[in-house]
């Protein structure tokens, strides 16, 4: 494993998580995000003042900006934890061409340093399930075209996460965001079977497992939380996490829940293993732990939840567009 580590969109929800894996496990780390989507600089905060955490602005448009990045870093492992924000138009892998690009041309000019692995991570968003296909294997073939010329790249497709640092723009979060509100809960084909979730801790650890035994080319996915659970059991271990935690003045959350019928969605791409290969991790965290262990959080994180707040006011009244779990 690496001691100096760069982490693009590392004030993300996933990035973010990874930025406190590696402090904790000993490294160097150098932050960088252009804080312009969901990167968000309160999600680093504590950080700022530690010695081994350096936080930097960075645009992967700007080579310019990658460029002082990479110098700045001097890193043996680049993790880059961003996912087009439209993966359905043409242009969505320019800013990943300008940024590897830019480190082919930083790569060659390292002396006495040598680039160990770059660890590429796309997160499936439930918002863009069924339009991720079409750049997903341009993706692929470009990270293919950058290792034929040295480059140590190793590449982890991950489904829909939740847990700590996540924003309301997920279905997980926004139920919390919703019962603690005393807001209802449209709880989306309650009888369907939540599909390809996982806890943000596994998406961690399966990073960290690509960075140490992931082959370079090698293209990898991590697998959903077994066992699964429908919608409507999903919603009611929030609930009833609340109800232990932060008990409602008359009655139970579930009485907030609403349940909504609309078509289905599911990933578009194909997890077949001769074009991905399973990852397989030690030990995964089971959904129901998993959703306990958020809803802990967000209530043991008051600054962070309240400063977030005001994204939640901002969605809520538009719940068809953030509300289906899977």
């Amino acid at each position: 494993m690496s001691n100096r580590s760069a982490v693009f969109g590392g004030a993300g929800f996933i990035g973010t998580n990874l930025v406190y894996q590696l402090i904790e496990d000993g490294q160097q780390v150098f932050n960088f995000d252009n804080l312009s989507g969901l990167g968000n600089l309160l999600n680093v905060a504590e950080l700022m003042q530690q010695s081994r955490h350096s936080f930097a602005r960075c645009d992967i448009s700007n080579p310019e900006e990658i460029r002082q990045a990479l110098l700045m870093a001097a890193a043996d492992t680049i993790y880059f934890c961003i996912t087009p924000k439209n993966p359905q138009v043409d242009s969505s892998l320019d800013n990943f061409r300008t940024f590897f690009d830019t480190v082919v041309d930083w790569s060659k000019g390292m002396s006495d340093a040598k680039l160990h692995k770059i660890v590429v991570v796309v997160s499936e968003h439930y918002k863009l399930l069924g339009s991720y296909a079409k750049m997903y294997s341009g993706l692929l073939k470009l990270l293919d075209d950058y290792a034929s010329e040295g480059l140590p790249i190793s590449s982890l497709l991950v489904p829909p996460a939740f847990g700590p640092f996540q924003q309301p723009d997920s279905p997980i979060s926004m139920i919390i965001y919703r019962a603690i509100e005393g807001e209802t809960i449209p709880v989306v084909n309650s009888e369907e079977k939540v599909s390809d979730l996982v806890y943000v801790k596994d998406v961690v650890d399966a990073i960290v497992l690509v960075e140490k035994s992931g082959k370079i080319s090698g293209h990898y996915h991590l697998g959903a939380a077994t066992p699964s659970m429908s919608n409507l059991e999903a919603a009611d271990v929030i609930c009833e996490s609340l109800n232990e935690a932060l008990p409602p003045p008359v009655g139970r959350y579930q009485a907030l829940i609403e349940e909504v019928e609309t078509a289905p969605i599911t990933s578009d791409i194909s997890k077949d293993e001769s074009t991905l290969a399973p990852l397989g991790l030690p030990s995964k965290t089971s959904l129901k732990e998993g959703l306990k262990k958020t809803v802990s959080w967000y209530l043991n994180n008051p600054r962070w939840y309240n400063q977030s707040r005001t994204r939640f006011f901002y969605l809520w009244q538009n719940p068809e567009t953030v509300l289906k779990i899977a």
